[in-house]
């Protein structure tokens, strides 16, 4: 049995020594205190303590007693894996004899043989409130048979609505907290809440975690215990004043109702007194952004970095890579329009997608935002797509600031879909010539002939029209095929010829894939190729940007180019069919196959109108 224990000792100690120890110190109650008030300093390290050492006196505050120490360990096991902490705690009693700021050195401690320091600490002390400490005197002469008033002053308890910042810019970010100030006593709850009216401004809420310690404030003289009760992130939408309406709430407050005790013991009664309040009005100043903007400003205000980048610049034509632009920094980032990048006419562009990543600061919003494109080059070649500019007011210079992304190259690679061998190709190959076989003899007879028997039956072949046809046409056929092939090349860098003389091949590509996906039952695929047969067949033949394409603008550029009005109507019901499909999709098989039909029909119509 003792052998057990030894073992399962080792085990814990083991298990401890793997935790990670920390040493952090902290001054409870917050960093603000009252000069000459006492307050309380602790270091904790997670592990057993073997030296502390901390000189708290060269701060300038004054040591009341301490370092006090404490310890204590548990063991917790959860499915079978057992978990010891221990924790050493050191707590100092000071006291800020005059107002200012003080700074507390690192502490340092050695446990296992390492040494570990702590953090250092800020502590500002505020002037003495004269009334606490009269209200404190008047209590400690008060013997147990005197009953205290249970009345509070108007201005024990206020309300108010803090403002990081009165004077901003249209767009810039400030941070409005309603805060519950209390001079003396305890507030136990809040009830009846009416949040200030923030008309005027963008609101976003922060959360404040539930064991928000209070703080020390100073307000007219007089010292306060300060609530936060709720915070939010404001933006404002227009120039000029914009009043903060005023909040307002009940606080329950926690009073003597009796006899109290020399030396306030547990036992004293104690009253709930609902105390109602009311915040002030509140003023923003907000200035107008000048009326300059640059051409590339969309709607940042604060302070941002931008850049680009390609998932992959060397790919084959009709594989797609990514886009992405990653807007970094400080202010209205969550309110800022996406740059359009001017991507090259052979490119399908897809809508971008968006991803913001911040946290809330005193200057707004701080994080980055990803733009990502998903574009697919549809011909060979190296493209290059240009710097994108994006413009912002700054709110540290106050001006309008303009930085751009690098230029991004892109080489595709064909692959073949594009080029075919036509007429326009030549194509060279050998011959195989056999020998000639002589049956019989190689040795002929001659055969002696009269003069009268020679006659010259054909004209002579030089000087003839036959003769000089043979110069003539090779020579024509030369310069034919060189005519023809300039023609060739021509067309082929014309990009927008190419790409709609190529849409119904593109088309009848992506309906061969829908048919793939009609005959496996895969209806969102079905649904998506039909989707891209459709409009991608319009796009590449009108040529249009696939994202400039409504059920509007198809219907008015059909219209133009003289399309029936029934053949418009076929390709709108399709095309809005598979658009609604793709969300809410439907497992009728004969349905899907007449659809597949109608967008067929329908795209072979088109392609002899147009």
């Amino acid at each position: 049995m003792k052998k057990l224990s030894a073992i399962i000792l080792f085990c814990l100690a083991t298990l401890s020594a793997w935790a990670q120890v920390t040493f952090n110190a902290s001054v409870q109650g917050g960093s603000t205190v009252e000069a000459g008030t006492r307050f309380m300093v602790e270091y904790k390290l997670n592990s057993t303590c073997d030296e502390f050492d901390c000189d708290v006196t060269s701060s300038g505050l004054r040591k009341l007693s301490g370092p006090y120490s404490s310890s204590y360990m548990s063991t917790s096991i959860i499915n079978g894996s057992s978990t010891v902490s221990r924790t050493t705690t050191y707590t100092f009693v000071l006291m800020a004899e005059k107002e200012g700021t003080y700074k507390l050195p690192a502490a340092r401690a050695v446990s296992g043989g390492k040494v570990y320091m702590s953090n250092e600490l800020t502590v500002n002390a505020i002037p003495a409130d004269p009334s606490r400490a009269q209200s404190s005197q008047n209590n400690a002469r008060k013997s147990r048979s005197v009953s205290p008033s249970t009345s509070i002053g108007k201005d024990d308890i206020l309300l108010a609505v803090d403002l990081s910042k009165t004077k901003v810019y249209e767009g810039e970010a400030l941070i409005a907290t309603l805060k519950l100030y209390s001079r003396h006593q305890s507030v136990s709850t809040v009830t009846d809440i009416k949040f200030p009216d923030l008309e005027g401004f963008t609101v976003q809420e922060i959360d404040i975690p539930q064991n928000a310690e209070t703080s020390l404030e100073k307000i007219d003289n007089y010292t306060y215990s300060a609530y936060p009760i709720r915070q939010w992130l404001l933006f404002p939408q227009h120039s000029g004043n914009i009043v903060v309406k005023p909040a307002s709430l009940t606080a329950v407050v926690r009073v003597h109702s009796g006899p109290r005790s020399f030396w306030d013991d547990p036992f004293s009664l104690y009253q709930n007194v609902q105390v109602p309040v009311k915040s002030a009005e509140r003023v923003v100043k907000v200035n107008a952004l000048p009326g300059n903007k640059p051409a590339s400003y969309l709607n940042g205000v604060g302070e941002f970095t931008i850049k680009s980048e390609l998932t992959s610049s060397k790919l084959k034509a009709n594989d797609a890579t990514i886009y992405r632009i990653t807007l970094n920094g400080t202010g209205n980032l969550k309110y800022v329009r996406e740059p359009k990048p001017d991507f090259p006419a052979d490119f399908e562009v897809f809508d971008p997608k968006s991803d913001l990543q911040s946290s809330v600061t005193a200057f707004g919003m701080k994080g980055k935002k990803v733009i990502e494109y998903t574009v697919i080059p549809r011909f060979g070649g190296k493209f290059t797509i240009p710097p994108v500019e994006f413009s912002y007011f700054s709110t540290n210079l106050h001006k309008y600031v303009t930085i751009k992304t690098e230029a991004q190259t892109i080489e595709v690679e064909s692959d073949g879909s594009e080029t075919s061998s036509g007429a326009g190709s030549v194509d060279f190959s050998g011959t195989t010539q056999e020998r000639i076989k002589v049956l019989g003899s190689d040795i002929r007879y001659l055969h002696p002939l009269d003069a009268d028997e020679l006659t010259n039956d054909k004209d002579p072949i030089f000087g003839s029209f036959g003769y000089w046809l043979w110069f003539i046409l090779p020579s024509a056929a030369f310069i034919a095929l060189i005519i023809f092939n300039r023609h060739r090349l021509k067309l082929r860098s014309d990009a927008v010829l190419q790409r709609t003389r190529k849409a119904n091949k593109v088309a009848n590509r992506r309906l061969k894939s829908a048919a793939a996906a009609l005959s496996q039952h895969q209806e969102s695929q079905f649904y998506e190729s039909l989707h891209k047969a459709m409009a991608g067949y319009v796009a590449d033949k009108l040529n249009i940007p696939l994202s400039e394409l409504t059920g509007d603008s198809i219907r008015e550029e059909l219209a133009k180019r003289n399309v029936p009005e029934d053949v418009i109507n076929d390709f709108a019901d399709v095309l809005s069919t598979c658009e609604f499909a793709r969300y809410a999709p439907s497992a009728d098989a004969q349905a899907m196959d007449m659809l597949y039909q109608k967008a067929s029909v329908t795209i072979g119509r088109l392609e002899k109108t147009l």
